[in-house]
């Protein structure tokens, strides 16, 4: 079976989006790798990582404007060997200023792929499956890098080895880059032919929602291990369960590529909800191993499940293609601030307050997806001949 140019574009977007999202997740091997090996302090590790996202972050954000007028293949190319070439020149910095100059640099390159795999996947014809698919790419290609780390490169050669293999990595999956799109396809067109057009502050709502969302989510995933250790359970306990993440979130996103839209747009984000509350729940309740696991095997599967949805909801109401790009940016700030609230909630040992907060970023997301999904549906529904949405 040959693929036809769709199947090769999402080829393309699923091995550039495990690019765009490698270092994001091996963070925890990086940071510490980075301090092992150049002796920093927790505090500059942190500056470290940040510089890293400030670049992936402003890139995607200028990228509303010039990424329609540009080649959009050539601009994959090159944010390729720029994510290589500073990945490889951070390697070679022994200074923490040196560092972070670098990081930003290789941050411009990797959010630009992340950017143009959303955004091809997003006008694809069935974003919410492909998007699964991407998701998936992203954890088990990542998993290579993820468990060798800490495990040979690190031990072996330190933060330059983990950045070289990062590197090489990068190089790997740019193989399908020549199935990247040129341009920005044409949106869906009204039934009298001209270019169907959601208003920019519902699109603009939709990116917002994600970001609120993944504010909740990163903040109770960042301090699943202090929860671990609170509920009495030992490094290894810990370890084993978080080792089988990678397996649940693929879980996750397939289950998202095997459904599709069969049920619809509003039903899976209830599902993904569901899987929230149970989530917290379970984790509030502090009460054993089998509960701890049960907790972060529902963190998991939902979130990457939902993820792919959150990420197909934008893709539909985004019909011009231009602002798809913003969910990284969108995703990124969220993984920022979400810690970094959540981290200040926690009093001691209680952290109630925390999901308190992670439970209000949640539904806050979800309702406000749902709602800018179903007034969306309800314009397209009214649409009369030979008018634009507006």
């Amino acid at each position: 079976m040959t693929l036809n140019e769709e199947h090769k574009a999402i080829v393309a977007a699923c091995l550039i989006s495990a690019a765009g999202a490698i270092v994001y997740l091996i963070s925890p091997v990086l940071v510490g790798s980075a301090m092992d090996s150049l002796g920093l302090s927790s505090d500059q590790a942190g500056l470290l990582i940040a510089s890293y996202f400030a670049g992936y972050t402003l890139i995607t954000i200028s990228a509303v404007v010039w990424l329609s007028r540009v080649n959009m293949r050539t601009t994959a190319w090159v944010s390729s060997l720029v994510f290589v070439a500073g990945l490889l020149s951070a390697a070679n910095q022994t200074s923490l200023t040196g560092s972070i100059v670098t990081m930003f640099i290789a941050g411009t390159g990797a959010g630009m792929l992340y950017g143009i795999s959303i955004t091809i996947v997003g006008q694809s014809d069935d974003p919410d499956r492909y998007f699964g698919f991407a998701l998936a790419s992203q954890l088990l290609l990542g998993s290579v890098l993820l468990f060798a780390g800490p495990a040979w490169i690190g031990p072996s050669w330190g933060y330059t080895g983990i950045l070289v293999a990062t590197a090489a990595f990068a190089a790997l999956t740019s193989v399908a880059i020549s199935w990247t799109p040129m341009a920005i396809a044409e949106g869906p067109v009204t039934p009298g032919g001209a270019p169907l057009r959601v208003p920019t502050s519902l699109v603009l709502a939709s990116i917002v929602a994600v970001l609120i969302w993944f504010m909740g989510y990163s903040g109770i995933y960042a301090f699943v291990e202090r929860i671990g250790v609170d509920s009495g359970l030992n490094g290894q306990q810990i370890g084993l369960v978080l080792s089988l993440t990678i397996i649940t979130g693929m879980a996750g996103a397939l289950g998202a590529a095997s459904l599709g839209d069969r049920y619809g747009k509003i039903k899976p984000h209830i599902a993904g909800a569901a899987g929230a509350v149970i989530t917290i729940l379970l984790l509030n309740s502090q009460t054993n191993l089998a509960s701890y696991a049960l907790a972060i095997i529902f963190l998991t599967l939902s979130l990457n499940f939902w993820l792919a949805y959150m990420l197909g909801a934008v893709a539909a109401i985004d019909t011009s293609g231009r602002f798809a790009v913003l969910t990284t940016a969108a995703l990124g700030v969220g993984a920022t601030m979400g810690p970094a609230i959540a981290g200040g909630l926690i009093s001691g040992s209680t952290f109630l307050p925390m999901f308190i907060f992670a439970a209000i970023a949640i539904v806050a997301g979800l309702l406000v997806i749902v709602s800018v999904l179903q007034r969306v549906t309800t314009r397209l529904t009214a649409l009369p001949d030979n008018e634009e949405l507006a």
